[in-house]
């Protein structure tokens, strides 16, 4: 009985350690399993990744792409896992770099629950830093070339500033970097700024893309095979990114939903961030590219800090990651630098972005006793050895691949495209043949029309100025001949008036002569009206604002309407035929709103659209009319070809009986 009564205790204490170690097992099993199925989302990204470049590329590039992403995780697998690794996570001395654990040895005598779990996951990663430069090169490198960057990149680059950095997730060792509160929770840095700014090595050795640039230095968009794909590879991506985030908590507990969560709500504020962006300071910039770049900008910024973030600050995270992604992106299209999917101003940019956010929104609790100003200029640092070491080394592997193997594809190769020239596809070699048939027939094509307008635009120049000529020919006879004539009758009948009025004292006859003179004196100044509008010798003396002035003084002395004119910018200095054919356009406005528009105020206001781009505005409130019911009348014809010479355009804006404003847009070199 007492036997009994004393097992009874050992039995129950023997059970509940049982249940512990059961427990404890069952926690290290749900870890490995979260870590597995997280990894296998990172692994998904390669397929996002192909589809996002595939669908930004030319078609006659999307096999090369497709084919190079598939080589380069076959040589990450290889020489992360047995190399990469070790140099990684091993140990090693003053955490500076790793060993030991070469072509996977000893791994076992690690004493760490994850074992090869956490080598698979980590493999992810490497994969995906390796997958992006070879993107953002696409469309006009060579496959070997970017193997081999392929080979230094997953071997050496990427694992050593990892150790750096995350050195200690494997064993309990130190990482320098990590030691001075340097914090990059899933790899904004590790993984995603190493990766851009080795792209922007890349790019800048290699050089921009044939015919990305114009010859007045304009960028140029290339074609794009489908945009919808890349829609789909970005939603795989923001998929996967739910592995690439959550599984980097190494195990499986509550804080995976707010993970989650951040992850989302950043990729979504990213995408409203580049837009409103675009909006404001880009706005010659697509929404489309906007809403691609701030998705993906958005998730790489969050990557940094989605364990120490609430909601809130997620949102802002996203938000600003998305507004530097898209002004990074033109800061590369100013310096004349064509990354082929964005992958330097989402990964490099948007990765460093989000570290260093990560000082002004982290939770108080996760900044190790930092002051966040002691934790910007900790992030700032880390952000800086990250670009010092990946874009300096990455200058020195590709100029060295450059000079020992070239590295670019010959201009022919490239207009032919990467699939034929690596891959000899004979589909995409007879696409090539038809587009170049169907583009050297429309180059023809184009080429006949060119001439054509261009020897239309130069026969109305020819009859504008034949015109003119005749205005003046007109002028001087109307002047010489009967401005002449009239002059000396007016002066024999102001003779005539002064004898009758002295010598016959008749008043009716006298009042006739007077009449007769005052006529005489009214035709000359119709003449000279006619004189001034044949050749307005002002226009010549003191151009076109002055010559306007000229005409609205004159139009103006009917009182019957009252003429504002202003300016606010001066008008560009035209060449003389260009005045000649604006002055002429404006007087014919005038003289359409005097005889039709039954106006009693007329505005001209001149402004500056653009750098560019001069605005004539005339306004009137007259009864207006519906311009539909107009074709040729009111002088349109001859204003519409006479803008056109100058490359300009005419706008009408009327309604009947709301008055009409007539819009004249003149290009004009700046």
């Amino acid at each position: 009985m007492i036997g009994a009564m004393l097992a009874a205790p050992n039995k129950r204490a023997g059970s509940a350690r049982q249940n512990e170690e059961h427990e404890r097992f069952m926690e290290v099993d749900l870890n490995h399993l979260w870590l597995i199925v997280s990894a296998c989302f990172v692994f998904f990204m390669q397929a996002g990744f192909v589809c996002y470049e595939v669908g930004f590329i030319q078609s006659k590039n999307v096999i090369s792409v497709a084919i190079e992403n598939i080589l380069t995780f076959i040589i990450t697998t290889l020489v992360f896992s047995f190399l990469g690794f070790a140099l990684m996570f091993g140990p090693g001395p003053w955490g500076l770099f790793g060993g030991h654990y070469w072509l996977l040895n000893n791994l076992a005598q690690a004493h760490n629950s994850l074992g090869f779990v956490f080598v698979f996951f980590e493999l992810m990663f490497a994969g995906t830093a390796v997958t992006i430069v070879s993107g953002s090169m696409s469309e006009r490198t060579r496959l070997l070339p970017l193997l081999l960057a392929a080979v230094i990149l997953a071997g050496f680059i990427y694992p050593l500033f990892g150790h750096w950095v995350w050195g200690d997730l494997f064993l309990n060792q130190p990482a320098w970097l990590k030691n001075l509160g340097f914090m990059d929770f899933a790899g904004a840095t590790v993984v995603h700024a190493t990766a851009g700014w080795v792209s922007l090595a890349g790019i800048i050795v290699v050089g921009p893309r044939k015919d990305k640039w114009d010859e007045e230095g304009k960028i140029k968009k290339l074609g794009r095979s489908n945009i919808p794909f890349a829609a789909l590879g970005t939603f795989i991506l923001w998929f996967s990114w739910f592995g690439f985030n959550g599984g980097s908590l190494l195990e499986f507990n509550d804080r995976i939903g707010l993970i989650l969560l951040n992850t989302n709500f950043s990729a979504a504020a990213g995408v409203v961030g580049a837009i409103l962006t675009t909006r404001f300071f880009i706005r010659d910039h697509s929404y489309m590219e906007a809403i691609f770049a701030g998705a993906l900008g958005g998730l790489v910024a969050i990557t940094a800090s989605s364990n120490y973030l609430e909601p809130l600050a997620a949102v802002m995270v996203g938000f600003i990651s998305g507004s530097v992604v898209v002004l990074a992106g033109l800061l590369l299209e100013k310096l004349g630098l064509d990354d082929a999917v964005g992958a330097v101003p989402i990964h490099g940019f948007g990765g460093a972005a989000g570290t260093i956010l990560l000082a002004f929104f982290a939770s108080p609790q996760f900044l190790g006793g930092q002051s966040r100003l002691l934790k910007f200029f900790v992030q700032l640092l880390g952000v800086t050895v990250n670009f010092v070491w990946s874009f300096g080394l990455g200058l020195l592997m590709f100029y060295l691949i450059k000079k020992r193997f070239g590295l670019r594809v010959t201009e022919e190769e490239e207009e032919k495209g990467l699939n034929i020239v690596e891959f000899g596809d004979i589909y995409s070699w007879q696409e090539y043949l038809k587009i170049t048939h169907y583009e050297n027939l429309t180059q023809d094509l184009s080429g006949k029309i060119q001439q054509q307008n261009q020897l239309l635009q130069k026969q109305a120049k020819l009859l504008a100025e034949t015109q003119e000529h005749e205005r003046v020919k007109l002028a001087r006879d109307l002047h010489d001949g009967v401005g002449q004539s009239l002059a000396a009758l007016k002066l024999q009948l102001g003779l005539i008036a002064n004898k009758v009025r002295m010598e016959e004292k008749d008043p009716a006859l006298s009042e006739q002569v007077e009449r007769t003179v005052r006529l005489t004196t009214e035709t000359i100044e119709e003449i000279r009206g006619v004189l001034f509008n044949l050749k307005p010798g002002i226009l010549e003396r003191k151009g076109l604002k002055s010559a306007i002035e000229e005409i609205l003084r004159t139009l103006g002395k009917t009182g019957e309407i009252r003429f504002e004119f202003s300016l606010s910018a001066e008008m560009p200095p035209w060449e003389d035929t260009a005045v000649l054919n604006l002055y002429r356009v404006i007087q014919e406005c005038l003289a359409n709103i005097l005889k039709h528009a039954q106006a009693t105020e007329v505005k001209l206001h001149f402004s500056l659209l653009r750098s560019d781009l001069y605005l004539f505005q005339i306004s009137d409130n007259g009864r207006g009319f519906n311009p539909d019911e107009v074709h040729t009348g009111l002088g349109l014809s001859s204003m519409q070809e006479r803008l056109k010479m100058l490359g300009g355009k005419l706008r009408i804006v009327t309604a009947e009986s709301r008055g009409t404003s007539i819009l004249m847009e003149v290009p004009y070199e700046g």
